[in-house]
């Protein structure tokens, strides 16, 4: 099983029979048709989707797993139908690989993204159900990756981590709601051993740095490939530095010279030593050159390079040596790698093993798994099964060509156990105590989760869940437990939890995964209907405006300085940093609320909460006379203004909120999901949005309340600066303009500068609404927003004017995410926001789920108009 049972109660008596879970998870359903009564049981885990099978995997490893499913990949419930049969997994692979557009070829690991991916990878929750890969010994359980390198594409990889639903919807891989840079970085990681063919890889740093020492401490912001040991394109911009790493082969034993020439500081060295450049940090450029005897063969080479003043910069690496005249060292002789590593074989799919393959995926009823269609001819149902257990799949070793899932004696007598009991006649509906345990068993939630005594984190993995928060203890590294979690939560927000990823632990650095609500969506009502105990609440005389304020007076510091704990509206508190209290009502159910703040020890033992009405009894007896009751519906009624709700005394000193008059108002600086050089802006009508200058996009619309900056002058809060107001949209990363060779041409994944585009800053207009410049490959882009008027709904209009020509193939994306038509030239994003185009604009939809794109041509210089309507 999944958890080891703790302890008896509810959960420990419905624990999911190994024999039902086996059923399930080898899908015997897709073939073997299930009652009504016997499907209520299970939770069948269809075979992944092979639509994008060609951006995945790469055609060798597919080979070779469709050869051997479990010597590929060990633990897989794929079943072995071709005992060995490699002839046939090449025609299997010939098949899947004609279909669909070639992947993209093997990509150089980004080394600072791979650092950074092994942090996310290591602290989000990935190893909560995978083996750690940092040298710790691989806990017991652990779901077993594949050699990565092997047989994943990144951009497959990539795109796989951002939507795993839309690949596998059976949900046992979840979402772990990465933005698209947190998927880059955590694929660069697991693919960190992909060899690739380059002449050279260059680190290039952002951070200031204070002398060539630094170069062995500063972060690294990106590695990649360079074709030679010169500034090219991005690698020549102003305020880089730059360190080139290479192995030079040497031809011939005997003497070389090797010449570096360089307008700024720039330092060599030879197999680990510095050999010029040493003392350039002070001189404005350097001009040396150095004799060194070489054995034949290959020696590392590197190459630190300062981008410092307003000059073009310049390096030059020139050698000579026996029979070679000074020039620069020939591409062909460097390699990124001591080893050379030759180039990926070319994959080109055979029309002949392709339609071989045709058949043999019909044959096999490959569909029934990977696109739920019947097989054919119909196997016999599952209740049939049960009198012929010792045969078919279920032999000791299965005759081709049935599935052989490999099971051992244990698994195929658990098996017939639970074909005998759970397809007899009259077969009972699981109670919804089984119900959930097969669930969380299904789903492994009790690798995180308590609930009845059972599961929570094992002492394995207990290491890498963590807080990003100072003193908050258990409660502040774990996920929460799930005892009466129906009682004390809405079905609403649980909903909203287990589908939408909402969260309001921020200290947490585990993720709540997301399951997909075809296989999940039915946990709301089922906890609800176990767990909830309402207790009506005994009202109150007080008013409204009574009861709010007395709530504000009891949250604030002359009342029980609930916010010396918890946030509130986003603003800090004053130590903890817990739950911020403007989502209570949001989340809770009233009674439980109360009853909670009675004695919050028996819902949660060990709690940091207070007991505040000690015995029943408040503790500030000057407010509304003492009363508990009424004291707790005013708190009730206080926080139901949510971030309406007016601040409570104790907060005001730490807030800078921006207040949006007249006039717009404007902020510079880094804010959440803008970047670093964020310019957001505020305008009349509560719209609000915020412009990414480093990546050139608009990053974030949002309504209500703009910015609190406290945060921006704080070294400690800095970067925590968020938007105040609701209905947040976040835009896509990356570039926004790009040139695409084809309709269906991959989105780059690489910066906006590496992509040509330049920021040109911005200008105000004569309302005060800034005008943002910037340009693409000779064509010169203002971007302006207005509020639209009147603002029913709430809305913004676009402008976006071109001056000079557009180059062939430019596009916009505009959207990424799921995207619904909602009528002529308007699409719902994520179900939360309007887009509207002209109609003549010839937008593009393409992709599908989550990880849909809309794109817009730019044909001509005419303006773009759109508009975003909440």
């Amino acid at each position: 099983m999944v958890f080891a049972m703790a302890c008896a109660g509810p959960l420990a008596a419905a624990i999911t029979p190994p024999g039902l879970e086996l059923i399930s998870t080898s899908n015997c359903t897709a073939c073997h048709a299930a009652s009504a009564a016997s499907g209520a049981w299970l939770f069948p885990k269809p075979g992944p989707r092979l639509t994008e099978v060609a951006s995945h995997a790469r055609p060798a490893w597919l080979t070779q797993f469709l050869t051997s499913p479990q010597a590929a990949k060990p633990g897989t419930t794929m079943p072995d139908l071709l005992r060995g049969d490699t002839a046939k997994a090449e025609a299997l692979t010939h098949f899947l690989l004609s279909t669909q557009p070639p992947a993209n070829p093997p990509l150089l690991p980004d080394k600072a993204a791979a650092a950074r991916g092994e942090s996310l990878y290591h602290r989000i929750g990935c190893v909560a159900c995978h083996a750690p890969q940092n040298g710790t010994a691989p806990p017991a359980g652990s779901v077993p990756l594949p050699p990565m390198e092997e047989k994943w594409t990144f951009d497959g990889l990539r795109r796989f981590l951002l939507d795993p639903l839309a690949t596998r919807p059976s949900g046992r891989m979840p979402a772990m709601g990465l933005t698209d840079k947190e998927s880059s970085d955590i694929a660069h990681y697991l693919l960190r051993g992909t060899r690739v063919p380059a002449a050279v890889e260059v680190a290039i740093y952002r951070n200031r740095i204070r002398s060539l020492e630094d170069f062995d401490t500063t972060e690294i912001e990106r590695t990649a490939p360079a074709p030679a040991l010169t500034l090219e394109g991005s690698l020549s911009e102003r305020g880089s530095a730059l360190r080139f790493t290479t192995w030079l082969t040497i031809p011939t034993t005997g003497p070389y010279t090797f010449y570096l020439n360089a307008s700024t500081a720039s330092r060599l060295a030879i197999d680990g030593e510095w050999i010029m450049g040493m003392d350039s940090w002070e001189t404005r450029g350097i001009a040396e050159n150095h004799l060194r005897r070489l054995d034949a063969g290959p020696h590392e080479i590197k190459v630190d390079f300062i981008r410092r003043g307003q000059e073009t910069p310049s390096l030059a690496i020139e050698w000579e040596g026996p029979g070679i005249p000074r020039a620069p060292i020939p591409a062909a002789l460097l390699t990124s790698t001591r080893e050379p590593v030759p180039p990926a074989p070319a994959f080109t799919p055979d029309p002949a093993k392709a339609a071989a393959g045709r058949t043999l995926y019909a044959s096999l009823n490959c569909a029934a798994c990977h696109e739920s269609t019947p097989a054919i001819p119909a196997p016999p149902s599952l209740e049939s099964l049960a009198a012929h257990s010792n045969q078919g799949c279920l032999a000791e070793t299965p005759a081709a060509p049935l599935p052989d899932y490999q099971f051992d004696g244990a698994q195929r007598q658990a098996i017939r156990e639970s074909l005998s009991t759970f397809t007899k006649p009259n077969l009972p509906p699981p109670t919804p105590e089984e119900h959930l345990a097969s669930t969380l068993s299904t789903f492994r939630c009790l690798q995180c989760h308590v609930r009845d005594g059972q599961g929570g984190v094992p002492a394995d993995r207990s290491g890498f869940f963590t807080s990003n928060g100072d003193d908050l203890g258990e409660e502040g590294r774990l996920p929460p437990r799930l005892d009466g979690s129906g009682d004390k939560l809405r079905p609403e927000w649980i909903r909203q939890v287990l589908t939408e990823g909402a969260a309001v632990r921020p200290y947490l650095n585990t993720r709540m995964p997301q399951f997909g609500p075809a296989n999940i969506g039915h946990l709301p009502d089922l906890l609800t209907t176990i767990d909830r105990n309402a207790v009506p609440v005994k009202p109150t005389s007080d008013s409204p405006e009574i009861q709010r304020a007395a709530g504000r007076l009891l949250t604030g510091t002359d009342g029980l300085s609930c916010i010396a704990c918890h946030r509130f509206n986003r603003q800090p508190a004053h130590s903890l940093q817990v739950l911020d209290l403007t989502t209570t009502t949001q989340r809770l159910n009233e009674d439980w609320f109360r009853r909670f703040l009675r004695d919050p020890n028996p819902f949660n033992p060990g709690t940091r909460m207070p007991a505040l009405w000690p015995g029943g009894h408040s503790l500030i007896p000057a407010v509304l006379e003492g009363d508990t009751d009424r004291q707790h519906a005013a708190l009730w009624t206080y926080l139901a203004d949510g971030t309406s709700a007016k601040f409570p005394e104790g907060l005001s000193r730490q807030n800078m909120e921006l207040i949006v008059g007249g006039d717009p108002v404007v902020y510079r600086g880094k804010l959440w999901e803008a970047g670093f050089r964020a310019i957001a802006t505020g305008y009349p009508g509560a719209v609000n949005a915020a412009f990414d200058a480093g990546e050139m996009r608009l990053a974030l619309v949002w309504r209500g309340r703009f910015l609190n900056v406290s945060p921006h002058w704080s070294s400690q809060g800095m970067g925590s600066i968020h938007p105040l107001g609701t209905d947040e949209v976040i835009l896509p990363h990356g570039a926004p303009f790009a040139i695409l060779t084809h309709p269906e041409a991959p989105w780059p994944t690489t910066s906006s500068k590496a992509t040509g585009m330049r920021f040109g800053g911005y200008q105000l207009d004569a309302s005060k609404r800034p005008i943002l410049l910037y340009g693409f490959n000779g064509l010169n882009i203002e971007d302006t927003l207005t509020p639209a008027s009147p603002a029913d709904p709430p809305s913004l209009h676009r402008t976006l004017k071109f001056t000079g020509p557009p180059p062939a193939g430019l596009h916009l994306r505009l959207a990424t995410g799921s995207l619904s038509p909602a009528g002529p030239g308007q699409w719902r994003l994520n179900n939360s926001l309007t887009l509207k185009l002209p109609d003549a604009t010839n937008a593009l939809l393409r992709g599908k789920g989550a990880q849909q794109e809309l794109l817009v041509p730019i044909l001509s210089t005419s303006p773009l108009e759109i508009e975003y309507v909440w």
